[in-house]
């Protein structure tokens, strides 16, 4: 094995452990061969106490240094080759706690209190044994609404779990009547403006407020005298 720079030699035991052992611990779902976006392992990893540093680049430079390879990049994608990806799924069974957890994004609180937990397309939802890990894994994801799921009543009507590691389980989707979760809260209702007078056939509308506004500058005696008028005359002008 090639002898890494120390900074890299600590980032490798890290990721080994990550992805090849306990990536529940940090919230993380691979696919079923082993892959995780790398989006997701640094934020994971920028969450952890000491890790913010890292970028791309220390995971490509790491890909392309390791002899033999520890992990493999594949475009937007990573995972730990030696000692090979974690597997971590099984049938949650008894193991199912009554309670699991998960945090919403505020943007999603309203339709969540509608219709239920559903996951995006194609994914599935993560759920957590701890409400600390939920609002942990919220934080990566600006989600800062708790949700409480009663997951072994959900699992007797026949919502189907699987547990991931010791933190994490999976679900497709769970109806609303299993959820608990503060109401959203309402829409300010924007303030209606008062209706417009409507004219009275043969009345005239008059726009007191301009009607009555004192000219900009203060007016000698005689211009006064001419400013009255000018407005007696309109008067006579709109009767």
């Amino acid at each position: 094995m090639s002898r890494l720079p120390r900074e890299l030699s600590a980032l490798a035991r890290m990721l080994t452990y990550m992805l090849c052992h306990r990536p529940d611990e940090f919230g993380l779902v691979l696919t079923a061969d082993g892959f995780i976006p790398i989006k997701q392992l640094l934020q994971a990893l920028s969450a952890e106490p000491g890790w913010g540093f890292v970028r791309r680049r220390h995971l490509e430079e790491l890909a392309a240094l390791d002899t033999p390879p520890r992990f493999e990049i594949q475009g937007d994608l990573i995972r730990g080759r030696q000692p090979g990806p974690a597997a971590l799924r099984r049938p949650a069974g008894e193991s199912l706690p009554a309670l699991l957890y998960v945090a919403i994004p505020s943007r999603a609180h309203a339709r969540v209190w509608e219709e239920g937990l559903k996951p995006p397309a194609g994914q599935e939802l993560v759920l957590t044994a701890t409400p600390e890990l939920a609002e942990k894994l919220g934080r990566r994801r600006g989600a800062s609404v708790p949700v409480t799921v009663r997951a072994q009543a959900a699992a007797r009507t026949g919502v189907s779990f699987e547990a991931y590691g010791e933190e994490l389980f999976l679900t497709a989707a769970v109806p609303r009547e299993f959820l608990q979760l503060n109401a959203p809260p309402r829409e300010a209702e924007k303030p209606q403006a008062p209706p417009r007078p409507q004219p009275v056939p043969g009345g005239v509308v008059l726009d007191l407020p301009q009607f009555l506004q004192a000219p900009a500058k203060p007016l000698g005696r005689r211009a006064l005298r001419k400013w009255g008028e000018k407005g007696k005359k309109g008067k006579r002008g709109k009767g």
